[in-house]
């Protein structure tokens, strides 16, 4: 009852854009909760996530929680992940954060952009995945893994990426049961982002010697 007008116009108009952004998507549906209220889905089964946008609106405004009002379902299990407005989030609208997930998913999740509590979302993506051979099983632990090499690899920190990922290659090997080839063929676009001669410096003395049947092979040929 508080609200100022002009706050409340935002919200509507935000809502209108919402409206529009999921239209246009392919990754979401709406549908009517218990409430008569519309909320938002995405259409992976597994993990998959649905947004409350009314809920959103009415306990930032009742409550000052600046929380989205968010579920993630995998398998059997309901979980409410913890998604908070940036702090330099624009502050016209609050549903502008709902846009904002909104346009992640339709983006693919990207690792920098996405909140870590939604890092199961980025299972289905084709970035974070990285050549996985079919019917292999993908683990949040595989997903940091990646996330670590692609970080130290972008910071030209290649000794640390290489370790990294001649640890990665080991547990895909000796855990998962990937051939040599599966292996190579999942780390090649960390490797072909590594100078030449910092493959060689590793591989002079390599963290595990095992190392060098994955890497020396991709990187060197």
């Amino acid at each position: 009852m508080n609200t100022l007008q002009e706050k409340i116009s935002a919200e509507v108009r935000a809502f209108e854009l919402l409206a529009a952004v999921i239209e246009q998507s392919c990754e979401w549906f709406v549908r009517m909760n218990d409430r008569k209220q519309v909320v938002i889905h995405t259409w992976d089964d597994d993990p998959r996530l649905m947004i409350d946008p009314c809920a959103t609106v009415e306990r930032y405004y009742k409550d000052a929680n600046e929380h989205l009002v968010n579920y993630m379902f995998h398998g059997s299990q309901m979980i409410a992940p913890c998604v908070v407005i940036a702090n330099d989030a624009p502050t016209c609208a609050v549903i502008d954060s709902v846009i904002s997930l909104v346009l992640l998913a339709d983006a693919g999740w990207p690792a920098k952009q996405t909140p870590s509590t939604l890092a199961m979302m980025r299972r289905n993506l084709r970035d974070s995945i990285r050549n996985v051979p079919h019917g292999s099983t993908v683990t949040e632990e595989d997903y940091e893994r990646l996330k670590i090499i692609d970080e130290l690899v972008a910071n030209n920190a290649y000794q640390d990426a290489l370790e990294a990922i001649g640890e990665h290659s080991r547990q895909c090997y000796t855990c998962k049961g990937w051939t040599d080839e599966e292996v190579q063929v999942h780390i090649e676009p960390y490797l072909m982002r590594i100078p030449t001669e910092e493959i060689n410096a590793y591989l002079t003395s390599p963290n595990d010697p095992s190392d060098s049947r994955f890497i020396a092979d991709v990187g060197l040929q």
